[in-house]
């Protein structure tokens, strides 16, 4: 009982600090991917639409929660990210975003599902590294605003070429 009384108030030391808020955040995230299903799924048609990708019967795991939890994940310092897709853990997206109401929003949700449908596909086997990256995320950003069109929203997404610099060692997205 002392051990238990001892965790809680370490628990609660912890999320009180405002350097581990993150922290807090992180352990207090919610999967939506129920919540989300019939749009996840209807995501998934309009990829399969769009590409070569055929929608698995298995929906990944979606979960909302604060830009900078999401940052802390993916960043090595604060960024501008709103949603990331973590191979083997799911989809992070920022709890500020409505893909449900907002065709933006909905569209980044279709960005991070197609990099869930690029795991593990051998279309990109014959790339290594920061290559075998730039290029799934040039074709996310493609299908993406692909899908915009077809809702015939008038922005589009930009893919920064610049963020994968491929000739460098030191490349922040090289695996």
């Amino acid at each position: 009982m002392a051990a238990l009384r001892f965790t809680v108030v370490l628990l609660l030391c912890v999320c009180s600090s405002a350097v581990q808020s993150q922290v807090c955040a992180e352990t207090e995230q919610r999967s939506a991917t129920q919540d989300l299903e019939p749009l996840l799924r209807s995501l998934l048609e309009a990829i399969g639409t769009l590409s070569d990708y055929r929608a698995p019967e298995t929906l990944p795991s979606v979960f909302q929660l604060p830009q900078a939890a999401i940052e802390a994940r993916v960043c090595e310092e604060p960024c501008n990210v709103s949603a990331a897709y973590i191979p083997h853990d799911g989809i992070y997206l920022a709890e500020n975003l409505d893909p449900v109401h907002q065709p933006m929003d909905r569209s980044i949700l279709l960005h991070e599902l197609v990099h869930h449908l690029q795991q593990g596909h051998p279309k990109f086997a014959h790339l290594s590294g920061c290559e075998r990256e730039r290029a799934k995320e040039q074709e996310a950003y493609e299908i993406q605003n692909a899908y915009l069109a077809t809702l015939e929203v008038e922005r589009r997404t930009v893919f920064y070429e610049g963020e994968f610099d491929c000739s460098s060692s030191a490349s922040i997205h090289t695996p």
